[in-house]
């Protein structure tokens, strides 16, 4: 559902550092996946049956630990806002075309806005 985006910046001979310049960003996909397409990233999680997610997931990357990824996935659903989030607005939804907007200047319920240290 999302990719690393950057403006690298790429010297002559070896360089060591990772650099970019400007701001880092995501790319958004699509929640669901495309027709004829499989489910890949956070697509994953809206598949809706548990063992079909972990299949996904474990195809992707060779040598990965199903009862691992099955831990984290569980703690994920159970803990993380957005994913909630997510599903909940999905199940809730009564059409097949969706827009998904995330504001910068929003916080998630229960959170407080970051201050910056005193000096």
């Amino acid at each position: 559902m999302t990719s690393f985006g950057e403006k690298t910046i790429a010297e002559e001979g070896f360089m060591p550092t990772f650099k970019v310049q400007g701001q880092i960003y995501h790319t958004a996909g699509s929640v669901l996946p495309l027709p004829n397409e499989d489910s890949k990233f956070l697509q994953i999680s809206f598949m809706g049956n548990e063992q079909l997610e972990i299949d996904q997931r474990c195809g992707h990357e060779h040598g990965t630990r199903r009862d691992i990824a099955l831990n984290i996935q569980r703690f994920l659903y159970e803990h993380n806002h957005l994913i909630q989030s997510f599903k909940t607005t999905l199940d809730r939804m009564n059409t097949d075309e969706y827009k998904i907007v995330i504001r910068a200047d929003k916080l998630p319920t229960g959170k407080h806005e970051r201050r910056p240290y005193n000096r």
